[in-house]
């Protein structure tokens, strides 16, 4: 669907701004025909998989931007993931492709607060730098949110590992695997800016927008490394835990099975059908019983001063 947004009121330019929402074949149709977008360009656009970088068509003299956002997750994906809003500048105009699941940014960017920023714009780049701006704090927003998670995940494991922290702890390192390889392409594609044509357009006030973007996004690539780290660290620590619970389990059983292998072998011998010692005294059953206990203790007390438990 495509959607004019009107900016006449809030801008001081004099460009115009088309939305694309899940662009459908109509709508590639469309492009074609009133603005005389290639089927290079179009292709790019309609790319759900598209990475993060920078594409200059001669022929029609635009400037595409694919720039990554993440997506909280949802009941179906329990992890966060990433898409790619894309730009496309042509000559006074400025198209916006992107999904329904992205709304969220341009549903805020559109905010009272939004509006007094964009009252100081009067380029068509500086539109769009301050777009990515705003569109890079959600990086940093996400990683907020997952490290406040993980932290409460570090608590509960503290007491007791479950198997679902485990699969929590499993989403939290995928969820750090989508952000951080955006938040690298983002990274390499604003710092290649300022050599591509488009560095052409800039403003001075674009410029110093860019350099925003660029700080923001070295903040949060470092925020997402370190996170990484902690979570890497926290993921070997319940390894190494549950790995030592096992071995005391496994020591725990061994040395029942050990202990309990000497009623077997005495009671074994006689319960054979010959002659045997005792076969004849009342307490027999009773010098067995203190055999056995006596044998087992001193198994317990034999594996104990040699640290086998």
């Amino acid at each position: 669907m495509i959607k004019q947004e009107k900016l006449s009121e809030l801008t001081q330019t004099d460009f115009k701004w088309f939305d694309v929402v899940d662009i459908d074949e109509a709508d590639i149709r469309e492009l074609k025909k009133s603005f005389k977008l290639t089927p290079e360009i179009t292709s790019y656009v309609s790319d759900l998989n598209e990475r993060p970088h920078y594409d200059y068509d001669e022929h029609t003299d635009s400037h595409l931007l694919v720039y990554d956002v993440p997506l909280w997750p949802t009941a179906e994906i329990n992890h966060f993931t990433t898409r790619p809003i894309v730009f496309l500048i042509h000559e006074k105009t400025v198209f916006s492709f992107h999904t329904h699941r992205t709304n969220y940014v341009f549903e805020q960017f559109e905010g009272s607060e939004m509006h007094q920023r964009l009252q100081n714009v009067h380029d068509i780049t500086e539109f769009v730098m301050l777009f990515l701006f705003h569109s890079t704090q959600y990086f940093q927003r996400a990683l907020t949110q997952i490290n406040t998670d993980r932290n409460q995940l570090d608590r509960e494991l503290n007491n007791e590992i479950a198997n679902r922290d485990l699969r929590e702890l499993a989403q939290i390192e995928k969820s750090l695997v989508y952000l951080s390889s955006s938040i690298s392409t983002n990274l390499m594609m604003l710092q290649d800016l300022g050599k591509t044509p488009l560095a052409r357009l800039l403003t001075p006030a674009a410029f110093e927008r860019l350099d925003d973007i660029l700080i923001e996004s070295k903040q949060s690539s470092q925020m997402v490394k370190i996170s990484s780290e902690v979570t890497e660290m926290l993921s070997k620590t319940s390894n190494n835990i549950l790995n030592n619970n096992l071995n005391d389990t496994m020591k725990f059983l061994t040395v029942w099975s050990l202990l309990l292998t000497i009623p077997t072998i005495i009671t074994g011998f006689f319960g054979m059908n010959v002659n045997l010692p005792l076969t004849n005294n009342h307490w027999a059953w009773l010098i067995i019983i203190v055999l056995n206990v006596g044998f087992m203790i001193w198994l317990f007390i034999y594996m104990k001063k040699h640290h086998f438990i």
